[in-house]
């Protein structure tokens, strides 16, 4: 009877609706000693945890085919509340659930007639752009993109040929450049409807060639561009048909057989007026990438068994699942191909230089992030670790200087020459007093902010926060308080 208890409902927003089977979770907030915990709802919608110790949660709802939400959220870009309960304290919360945004129209012919079984693709409206959904036009040439966040998209067809010939891949508003694209804003919980696009006529070519693998091998090739990827199983010969003239990448591996090592290959090319059938790929073992480790005094580091190092490929589709990579005396194996590596962040080292295969260095010298590399044979790249890091800690107050718990607290390393962000944005909720710390920082510039109006803010967003700047140093720890900042 000394426990706290967090029940509540989830209901769909624009209905009411209970929405059953809904995950719900809490994550406690630093300082607190409850547990993290989910649940699901019932045939109801309602859920409950209960023997909670005293303290704050946060609560978070997803189901398949809404938006996640966090309790308290006042959109949907924005954090959620946490909740305070005292021990022996019950609340109740009501959890709305918005659905994603959609785009839907027509794929029509010159004469305005649909055109069937067209592919559509929803892309990121940045350049270059990225592949976000990708829908199928029915037998009328119907097509509904689902699963998007609200916001501005580019709207384009992929390549198809038909009974006289192909179609281009075309952007909404009868373009093949993404300069003229026209953009298509996506509501909240909302459809946007009657994007007509109108393809292209033209010409489309063949990718083909055989690829020479040691033998009892079989080769996956992978053909990458802008808009997505394409996979086949092959012994030896490959063709993928019906491609638009544009930059491609070809990407090939061979599993290990008792005669051989894992193989692979990477190609880059370009595709002109004319089919490509003829290509000769040879596969390689997989390429040694060795790491080299050094101090900020230049010495060797001997000891690696505290560093642990990231990798993910990235290709024109975008970047893949982060992994870790598997380091053994120094030395990792990857296949050919573009990939990023990445120091995984700790409180005992920071990286604060990085060295590719070819001299390349990180941007702005901040090598605390992702790193890219190109693999194509035996590989070195070199870091160089401070056992030093910085660290930056402080209060968030709100109001007459009272403490503001929960508050989510964001750390944007930033090149202040080309206004941009260099590592990936970090951020934390503040303790039940309002504190928050960030440790294991390299020597650079830093914004931070404190707001509940956004869960993942741009560097747009962090703008027009006025947030604090601040210089780390080596192995400094530097107090910075902040005030909650609210759009007004």
């Amino acid at each position: 009877m000394h426990a706290a208890i967090i029940k509540g409902s989830v209901v769909e927003n624009q209905t009411g609706k209970a929405l059953a089977r809904t995950l719900v979770t809490i994550q406690p907030l630093p300082g607190t000693q409850g547990p993290s915990g989910s649940v699901r709802t019932n045939t109801y919608g309602m859920f409950e945890f209960i023997e909670l110790p005293a303290g704050g949660y946060v609560v978070h709802a997803a189901r398949r085919g809404f938006m996640p939400a966090q309790y308290g959220q006042k959109n949907w870009r924005a954090a959620g509340q946490p909740i305070i309960v005292d021990k022996e304290q019950a609340v109740f919360l009501n959890v709305r659930l918005n659905r994603f945004s959609s785009i839907s129209g027509m794929v029509v012919d010159e004469n305005d007639v649909g055109l069937p079984q067209h592919e559509v693709i929803a892309m990121s409206n940045v350049r270059p752009p990225r592949m976000l959904q990708k829908a199928q036009a029915d037998d009328r040439g119907v097509y509904r993109i689902s699963g998007l966040d609200p916001g501005t998209y580019l709207v384009r067809t992929l390549g198809r040929p038909f009974e006289d010939g192909g179609y281009l891949p075309t952007f909404y508003r009868e373009t093949a450049r993404v300069e003229e694209a026209g953009t298509v804003d996506a509501v909240l919980d909302s459809e946007t409807t009657n994007i007509k696009v109108r393809p292209l006529p033209g010409k489309l070519f063949t990718i083909g060639g055989r690829v020479y693998p040691a033998r009892d091998a079989i080769a996956t090739v992978t053909l990458v561009s802008d808009s997505g990827r394409e996979t086949l199983t092959t012994g030896e010969a490959f063709q993928f048909h019906s491609k638009a003239p544009g930059p491609y990448e070809i990407l090939v591996e061979s599993p290990a057989t008792r005669y051989t090592p894992p193989l692979g290959a990477y190609v880059a090319m370009s595709l002109e007026q004319r089919d490509i059938t003829d290509m000769r790929i040879n596969l390689l073992p997989m390429a040694g990438v060795s790491f080299g480790f050094k101090n900020t005094q230049g010495g060797r580091i001997t000891d690696l068994s505290g560093i642990k190092i990231q990798y993910r490929r990235v290709d024109l589709a975008g970047e893949g699942p982060v992994e870790t990579l598997k380091v053994t005396n120094g030395s990792a194996g990857l296949l050919p191909g573009r990939w990023q590596v990445m120091l995984v962040p700790s409180p005992a080292y920071v990286a604060t230089d990085f060295q590719g295969p070819r001299g390349e260095r990180p941007e702005r010298g901040r090598a605390d992030g992702w790193n890219e590399i190109t693999v194509t044979g035996p590989t070195l790249v070199a870091f160089v670790l401070s056992s030093k890091p910085g660290s930056i800690t402080g209060s968030v107050t709100m109001g007459a200087n009272d403490s503001a718990p929960g508050v989510p607290v964001y750390l944007e390393a930033y090149d202040e020459v080309n206004r941009k962000r260099v590592v990936d944005l970090r951020t934390m909720r503040t303790d039940l007093r309002g504190k928050y710390s960030f440790d294991g920082l390299a020597p650079g510039t830093y914004r931070v902010v404190a707001t509940f109006e956004y869960q993942a803010p741009l560097t747009s967003d962090i703008d027009a926060m006025r947030p604090k700047v601040i210089t780390v140093e080596e192995g400094r720890e530097l107090q910075l308080d902040l005030e909650l900042w609210s759009i007004r």
